[in-house]
């Protein structure tokens, strides 16, 4: 009985959010307009080599001019230099950076050094791994209404895992910090594609006030949200971005995530159950129903709402359908990850180790 009655809660909360996040999604802005102001692109990147040419050459036809792109070489020790020199043309410039400074956390010291070499009235940060698939002149017209903004993730998966994690993530992200919703302790961006008003990021405080965050976009909207600024996610397909390819990639990924967050041992366990829960359920329930240990009806419409509702992460994830059969999966993964952030100590990013006190960071 009480199984039952989880699975029915479970699913109606499926639903109902499934409903909302297509409300959602048609109230967020998309991009039209002419953009009149210049703008700075800016790339950081450490150890990029093979992603930091494409993500150049997808910008570069977009530059006009007063235009600049700015790449920032945070300590690569591999050919990320030579890939990027190799795609500039007159518009572009290289920021080379010997060392981090001391409680600094290496993404934030690149956007920093990359905004105080720039000159437009709109700042772009791009990941290494975006690829800018049309003109993004629509989106940064909309500074005109807003202070800062994200495209809505366009996340290419060419893995059966990472398309798994990234429906199970997206999904999560939805429920708990959907795009639409922009209060102070909700409110985040995509690093991968930030568009900033110029006089808006410096009011913040820049990366400055976020150094030693291990997820400064998500920190600056807040920061913004707090000022009173204006900022918000947009509908587009601007650009696209890779991020995970392994299972072991995806968990060290969302541990970061949790470390940044520093959830409480008791919320972490709960959620790794609460997650693990339905993922165990999701996968059980056609076998109980054929047992007769649940009705029929109530199995076809949990598999139907919960995905359903996770068929959504199809407007974000470009995915092979058999990943989506796996997002149940996933779901563990994640949990797993933020319990062992609550119980561990540091994480390693981009071949730098973060402890819990931020400033103490080493490489290797």
């Amino acid at each position: 009985m009480l199984l039952q009655l989880s699975i029915a809660l479970i699913s109606s909360y499926a639903l109902i959010n499934f409903i909302k996040s297509i409300v959602g999604f048609s109230r967020l802005p998309r991009p039209g307009g002419e953009a009149r102001a210049s703008v700075s692109y800016i790339i950081p990147a450490r150890n990029e080599e093979g992603k930091i040419a494409r993500c150049i050459s997808s910008l570069l036809p977009w530059l006009r001019d007063g235009d600049e792109l700015i790449v920032v070489d945070d300590c690569s020790e591999d050919s990320t230099e030579d890939e990027a020199l190799s795609k500039f043309n007159e518009k572009c410039k290289l920021i080379r950076l010997m060392e981090k400074p001391e409680g600094w956390v290496g993404k934030s010291w690149a956007c920093y050094q990359g905004y105080l070499h720039s000159s437009g009235d709109v700042i772009v940060f791009l990941d290494a791994d975006t690829v800018v698939m049309s003109d993004p002149r629509g989106a940064i017209s909309l500074t005109e209404r807003f202070d800062a903004l994200s495209q809505v993730p366009r996340i290419k998966c060419e893995s059966l895992a990472c398309g798994a994690i990234e429906v199970a993530l997206t999904s999560l992200v939805r429920l708990l910090f959907p795009y639409w919703r922009m209060s102070q302790s909700k409110a985040w961006l995509m690093g991968a594609f930030t568009i900033w008003r110029r006089e808006s990021y410096e009011s913040v405080g820049t990366h400055g006030a976020v150094r030693s965050s291990l997820v400064e976009d998500a920190d600056l909207a807040r920061l913004a949200v707090a000022k009173g600024l204006r900022v918000s996610f947009f509908m587009g397909s601007i650009v696209e971005s890779s991020w995970i390819r392994s299972w072991r990639e995806g968990y060290e990924t969302i541990k970061r995530i949790g470390l940044a967050s520093m959830p409480s041992k008791l919320i972490s366990i709960l959620i790794f159950l609460a997650l693990s829960y339905t993922a165990v359920t999701i996968y059980a329930s056609p076998i109980l129903a054929y047992l007769g240990l649940m009705r029929v009806e109530l199995a076809i419409f949990y598999l139907v709402s919960i995905f359903s509702y996770a068929s959504l992460s199809l407007i974000e994830v470009k995915l092979r359908p058999e990943s989506m059969i796996l997002s149940p999966l996933a779901l563990s993964l994640i949990g797993l990850s933020l319990l062992t952030a609550s119980f561990g100590k540091k994480v390693s990013w981009k071949g730098r180790d973060y402890s819990t006190h931020l400033g103490e960071q080493s490489s290797h």
